[in-house]
């Protein structure tokens, strides 16, 4: 092998390489590195007149002059569930999985109850909440 081949045939291995370790980052990262992001949500006193009420993730119940707040994520595989007003449940749309008004797990795949979300209340009576997203 002369000095021409060997330098060719070293160039060509490192673009392999590095062609290599393009292709496999988004993989090992997505694997290895996912960094848990958080969000804060505040509900503001005009959003806790209803009894249930939505915003980015979570739900806020009131329960007489308490409040709740579940994640809006299924146990199962983290759609967004929706509330039933007329059953008055929270239903999966993607399986199908159905819980009670306080989160508990009714029927479906999911088979663990919604996840509580601490909350505080400050001085101007926002309900504050972080949710993982």
């Amino acid at each position: 092998m002369n000095r021409r081949d060997f330098f060719r045939k070293g160039l060509l291995w490192l673009c392999y390489v590095a062609g290599g370790g393009f292709l496999a980052y988004p993989v090992f990262s997505f694997m290895a590195f996912k960094k848990e992001r958080k969000r804060t949500i505040l509900f503001h006193p005009h959003e806790q007149a209803g009894d249930i009420h939505f915003k980015e993730g979570a739900y806020l119940i009131k329960e007489g002059t308490d409040h709740r707040v579940l994640s809006a994520r299924c146990p199962h595989l983290g759609c967004t569930v929706g509330f039933d007003s007329a059953a008055g449940q929270f239903r999966c749309p993607c399986h199908g999985s159905v819980f009670t008004r306080s989160g508990k797990w009714i029927s479906g795949p999911a088979q663990k109850d919604l996840h509580p979300i601490p909350a505080t209340q400050d001085e101007n009576g926002d309900i504050q909440v972080e949710v993982n997203l």
